[in-house]
């Protein structure tokens, strides 16, 4: 079964999440708060959102050849490579020439018309002739290799990937030609220059990726990896893809030196950059993205650090101080994961404050930095570009878990 062979990342010295073969076994590791399903076919659905999620916030390229903070060669393989030659597969079968195709040449079928637009005729005594013609081509030999090509790499993929789709018991039939890299790379990149046909084109690509990762031998990599040491990366783009304001630059702080010696000029320093901005009318909601353990441990020491708060704050001065937002109408917010085990997938636990502020009636909003657990496998499962109902659904928390407390505390 699928679920045996995921997991959740919990190990404290293993932060990888994604899929790796080890042995040329696979893994699939889950993000910290999500829960895995026992519905194999909710589970493939979901291995793929990650997979998925993770090429669109990795900030790699499929097939880099990546380091890790321990100096270990992670293999970020093909896989998008990989899914397209399945589902093209799946939908269309080996791979067949359909494709009228016409070269110039002396020999073969000629076709006049075309013959007459790109060539020039030559007078001979009088009698119009051509030195050379456009014909059909005769691609056989080469149509069979690609054909033997495309079996090579269905076969391969299937093998890699195949138990995402229809079980790692049925693969594809074994391909019937010896594996030759350069040959089949050198034939794939001649046919690329050669078609218009996208279709085509992204298909032999798809192959290109998939035999330049592959050894030279052809045996298959026992060790690979396509996933990150560091989801953190991956939440914060996540939490920005679906609640962020794309014009977040305008809520950058910064700050410069005056540089004294000589003739003294100014210099800007590095700005301080929220994860994600929410501009509702007229509030601003600054949230920062964790990737904290505090929604599966409920440890205060999971909390955010006190650098953390005293960024939130700082934004929540500049905004007030640029005129964006009033000073009430401007909210922090930290959002970490959990598992909400089935009740709501967003929940108000903590706020946090500064020791070296006054806190009154009259303090702003921004100066209470909230923590807002929201569901991993919620969020993985429905996040999509500025999704207003879930921005509604978060702010409006934030607000109402603010007001609540506040009335509360005072």
């Amino acid at each position: 079964m699928l679920r045996e062979i995921c997991s959740v990342s919990d190990r404290e010295d293993d932060d990888f999440v994604g899929l790796r073969f080890t042995d040329g076994t696979p893994s699939v590791v889950f993000p910290r708060g999500f829960a895995i399903p026992d519905d194999d076919k909710q589970l493939r659905r979901d291995t793929l959102r990650l997979l998925s999620t993770i090429g669109k916030f990795g900030g790699r390229r499929e097939g880099d050849r990546i380091r890790d903070a321990q100096e270990e060669v992670l293999l970020s393989f093909p896989i998008l490579s990989y899914q397209y030659i399945i589902y093209d597969f799946l939908s269309r079968g080996y791979y067949s020439e359909n494709e009228v195709r016409y070269v110039e040449s002396t020999k073969g079928k000629i076709n006049w018309k075309r013959t007459m637009q790109k060539k020039q005729a030559q007078l001979d005594a009088g009698n119009v002739v051509y030195l050379n013609f456009v014909v059909k081509t005769n691609h056989i030999q080469n149509d069979n290799l690609i054909s033997k090509i495309h079996e090579y790499c269905v076969y391969d993929s299937f093998k890699k990937l195949g138990w995402l789709y229809v079980g790692t018991d049925l693969l594809p039939r074994k391909p019937s030609v010896r594996f030759n890299k350069r040959l089949f790379l050198s034939v794939l990149q001649h046919e690329m220059g050669n078609t218009f046909n996208e279709q085509k084109r992204r298909l032999f690509q798809s192959m290109i990726n998939v035999l330049s990762w592959t050894p030279e031998s052809g045996d298959d990599q026992s060790d690979a990896s396509y996933g990150v040491n560091r989801f953190e990366h991956i939440w914060e783009g996540m939490i920005d893809y679906v609640f962020g304001d794309e014009n977040r630059e305008l809520y950058y702080p910064r700050a410069r030196w005056k540089i004294i010696r000589g003739r003294g000029y100014e210099a800007e320093s590095s700005e301080l950059r929220p994860d994600t901005v929410v501009k509702l009318g007229d509030k601003v909601f600054i949230l920062d993205a964790k990737y904290y353990k505090y929604g599966i441990t409920f440890n205060p020491f999971h909390l955010p650090q006190t650098d953390s708060i005293q960024k939130q704050i700082t934004y929540g001065e500049y905004v007030a101080r640029k005129g964006f937002a009033e000073r009430n109408n401007i909210y922090n917010a930290f959002i970490m994961p959990f598992n909400c085990g089935g009740d709501e997938p967003f929940r108000f636990v903590s706020v946090g404050t500064a020791d070296w502020k006054e806190y009154s009636e009259g303090s702003p909003n921004y100066e209470f930095v909230l923590g807002i657990l929201l569901d991993t496998t919620y969020l993985l499962r429905s996040y999509a570009k500025h999704n207003m109902e879930e921005i509604e659904k978060v702010t409006t928390l934030i607000e109402q878990s603010l007001a609540e407390y506040r009335a509360t505390a005072d």
